[in-house]
């Protein structure tokens, strides 16, 4: 989930915190933007400070401002900083989104440094395998039918590779690499077929539980926070199923905002048939939050439930990926090993005989 695009999220990070912080030391705004301005020149940061600031001295208020900038801010944000304007309270609407940005980049940064090894094995794996397959094994091919001897089965099959290689390996990479440029292309636009796959992703093997989780994460949290900051469930259900970058999960949020605004509770609609997505959990707390009038208090537990749970899928899956990869490439070198030293071997015994 983004807040806003075009940014990274340090660079967000940086925004938003140097703002809040500038405005808490009583700085005003057109000042503060000026100085993040001056303080990152020639960067993203110092554009969009700029651009705002340009517009506030126009007479705009800040999250009209935001919203005037719409390919770098989104819903989520310029609702939470208009309501931190109306209600005065703009510095703890602005501590709220660090406090979100910080939890979903320190996130990203567990997930991706359990899947370094991984990525890196598999990445020097693909790299050595088209190596070999493509200047090795068929010169090795030439070598073995040069024998005069019956090539064991295991150097056959090896060697039927090396010639697929050979005749059909380069047509095979551009094609796989075309088919992977016309998917995603046809992903950006086809909405039915995006949808569809966002779906899949969800169920997928092994990185399926840590997308699930990571979607449920900012689902709840960005409806605590708004909840928190004084929005109604109705309208934090709305704006969530505009921001959210999963189909899956904003026809989730619109269904749910229909349900609200006609009087359903939230917990009984996590608890129909139709709910596939959110696990009963789910249904219980915020039936809970509901009844106590605590309902932000039940996301933002949710929110670091889901984060914890996604923390633990992703060690999981780091813990099955490295030692299946070590034993898959294994097998693989030993399998050329065998198909490279049996014929030999064949050989010699033939030239003692």
């Amino acid at each position: 989930m983004k807040i806003f695009s075009g940014l990274s999220y340090l660079e967000k990070l940086f925004f938003i915190k140097h703002l809040s912080m500038f405005l808490k030391s009583g700085i005003p705004l057109d000042e503060a933007l000026e100085t993040l301005a001056e303080g990152e020149q020639k960067s993203s940061i110092s554009k969009v400070a700029l651009s705002v600031r340009a517009q506030i001295q126009n007479g705009q208020p800040l999250h009209k401002a935001f919203a005037k900038e719409s390919s770098s801010f989104d819903l989520f944000f310029i609702s939470m900083v208009e309501i931190g304007e109306v209600s005065g309270t703009l510095e703890k609407s602005l501590d709220f989104l660090v406090a979100k940005i910080t939890r979903e980049a320190t996130l990203r940064k567990k997930i991706q440094a359990m899947l370094y090894y991984p990525a890196v094995v598999v990445g020097a794996a693909i790299v050595i395998g088209g190596f070999v397959s493509f200047f090795v094994l068929p010169k090795l091919g030439d070598m073995f039918k040069s024998f005069d001897v019956q090539l064991p089965l295991i150097t056959r099959i090896l060697l039927a590779f090396a010639n697929w290689v050979k005749d059909y390996g380069a047509i095979a990479m551009i094609s796989f690499i075309a088919l992977l440029i016309v998917f995603r292309v046809l992903i950006a636009a086809w909405t039915r077929l995006r949808f569809f796959w966002h779906k899949i992703k969800f169920n997928l093997p092994i990185t399926g539980k840590v997308i699930l989780g990571s979607e449920l994460s900012a689902f709840f949290r960005n409806i605590g926070i708004m909840l928190s900051s004084g929005l109604s469930l109705e309208y934090a259900l709305a704006t969530e199923s505009k921001i959210s970058d999963n189909l899956v999960m904003k026809k989730v949020a619109a269904d749910l905002h229909m349900a609200v605004t006609q009087g359903r509770r939230m917990g009984e609609e996590l608890k129909s048939e139709n709910n596939t997505i959110f696990p009963q959990l789910c249904a219980r707390m915020i039936t809970v939050g509901e009844m106590s009038g605590k309902l932000e208090e039940s996301c933002m537990y949710l929110a670091d439930y889901f984060e914890d749970e996604t923390e633990v899928q992703a060690k999981n899956m780091a813990a099955i990926l490295e030692p299946a990869l070590l034993l898959g490439i294994g097998a693989i070198v030993a399998f050329i090993a065998m198909a490279v030293i049996l014929p030999i071997y064949s050989l010699t015994g033939s030239i003692r005989r």
